[in-house]
């Protein structure tokens, strides 16, 4: 039924309408999430720009979502070029939980693609993630300070180039954190 479904333009439109529908509840909405990302990986070629980019901004918005079940939802969702960008500058937010999320979804990318934020020298990603991350050791949220951790943890094994660059910084936050 699905594969029937995905031969209609508009059924992705559909899943991430129901996707950020609030008035659902959280689990048909996480399910409507599931799917999309499915479709997204499974028929990205096949998918009419508009809809891609309309994914892609609506994933953005949906990355504050109170619900931390819809944020990791969206959170897991394919990549673009600028979605780290866009990741990082949520950040910075007043919002707890677009900081929160933003973080979940920068937790996602560092443990499924580590090696290749790494080798990525053409925009080298890290020489911004990581000194960003190192900035939120010692925020006031324990979860916000987790995944902060959580996502450097990723470039600790194999010695990243940017993470050793920061390594002094990385130190003194770690000291910091232990006082």
């Amino acid at each position: 039924k699905l594969e029937e479904l995905n031969k209609y333009p508009d059924f992705n439109n559909y899943l991430m309408f129901v996707l950020k529908l609030t008035t659902e509840d959280r689990p048909t909405r996480s399910l409507s999430g599931l799917i999309l990302k499915n479709n997204v990986k499974t028929h990205y070629n096949n998918l009419l720009p508009s809809v891609t980019n309309f994914i892609k901004t609506e994933c953005l918005q949906a990355v504050g979502d109170p619900s931390p079940l819809i944020r990791a939802t969206v959170g897991d969702l394919s990549t673009w070029p600028e979605l780290l960008p866009a990741l990082c500058n949520m950040l910075d937010s007043t919002d707890y939980n677009i900081c929160e999320g933003a973080f979940g979804a920068l937790q996602k990318i560092c443990e499924d693609s580590a090696e290749a934020l790494d080798a990525d020298t053409t925009t080298r990603p890290l020489d911004i993630l990581i000194p960003k991350f190192l900035q939120f050791f010692n925020h006031s949220s324990s979860k916000i300070r987790s995944y902060a951790i959580g996502c450097v943890n990723q470039f600790i094994i194999q010695r990243s180039q940017a993470l050793m660059f920061h390594i002094d910084s990385f130190l003194q936050q770690q000291t910091m954190m232990q006082s």
